[in-house]
């Protein structure tokens, strides 16, 4: 039986409150606290895993194992995440939850023996991470140079004793200082967060460093339907708007883009008198 969704992001922004592009998160820069606040209680951002659409489910089960702590986290040389597939799938958006969700993880206020895949992050964007955009002027050598120099302080404001940094884009950055990263991702009190829309461009040794989540379009409609019930729930209007040939139709179109797919919902529930709130 597939989860109920109990949140979700009607914008899945790349950004969330105290980030800035190739730093840490040092200021509300881009949505205030109370305003997130109030869009995660009105059901407007995903903090928890059951809010994202995961097209292996193996994959999925494997994510669940390491935030539930049961294969722990790095282990034998594993010391990424690596998020993949086609754009506006909600990796970026979760690379960035998972430092919270790691915390819970390990701080003992969760009950494991209810699963991870609702497990809230109670103050999402609350635990410190480093972000870097590839692409945007990050250059393999910044990274590096940053990631190591965090590394010589212990992280003792974490509850993992862990610091985190997210490296998005990573096939952006060239295969040569890619290659340069490998050395740094075998760093200890490290876990590294990468997303990708492109697999195959990845180096392979950084590949091997990395538990593979594949994000892309499931091959199930109804696997939507959680999200459909609680886009149009939160709008006040009835899920049976959109019928299931309707929803088939919605999520082939989206090609496995959330940002589209859960746009097109929420048109649907306008048409029909909703309100996002």
């Amino acid at each position: 039986m597939l989860p109920t969704i109990r949140t979700l992001n009607l914008l899945w922004s790349p950004l969330l409150p105290n980030d800035k592009v190739g730093g840490s998160r040092a200021s509300s820069r881009h949505i205030p606290t109370q305003k997130y606040l109030e869009k995660i209680m009105n059901g407007l951002i995903p903090n928890c895993i059951d809010d994202f659409i995961f097209s292996n489910p193996l994959e999925r089960e494997l994510l669940e194992m390491v935030l539930s702590r049961q294969l722990p986290f790095p282990l034998a040389g594993k010391s990424g995440i690596l998020l993949h597939g086609t754009w506006g799938s909600g990796k970026t958006t979760l690379a960035k939850l998972l430092p919270d969700l790691f915390e819970v993880a390990h701080s003992g206020t969760w009950t494991m023996g209810q699963g991870v895949g609702q497990m809230p992050a109670p103050n999402p964007g609350g635990a410190h991470y480093e972000f870097f955009g590839c692409g945007g002027g990050v250059s393999g050598v910044a990274i590096k140079q940053k990631v190591e120099s965090i590394n010589l302080l212990m992280p003792l404001h974490h509850h993992s004793r862990h610091d985190y940094f997210i490296i998005d884009e990573i096939d952006r950055l060239t295969l040569g200082a890619q290659q340069g990263l490998r050395t740094t991702m075998n760093l200890p009190r490290c876990m590294f967060f990468c997303t990708t829309n492109n697999l195959g461009n990845l180096d392979r040794g950084i590949v091997n460093r990395c538990h593979l989540i594949e994000m892309n379009q499931a091959t199930n409609a109804s696997a939507y339907q959680p999200l459909v019930n609680s886009v149009l729930g939160n709008m006040g209007v009835a899920s049976s708007v959109i019928t299931t040939p309707t929803l088939a139709t919605m999520v082939k179109q989206a090609r496995g883009s959330m940002r589209d797919f859960i746009n097109a919902v929420a048109i649907e529930g306008i048409k029909h008198g909703g309100v996002v709130k």
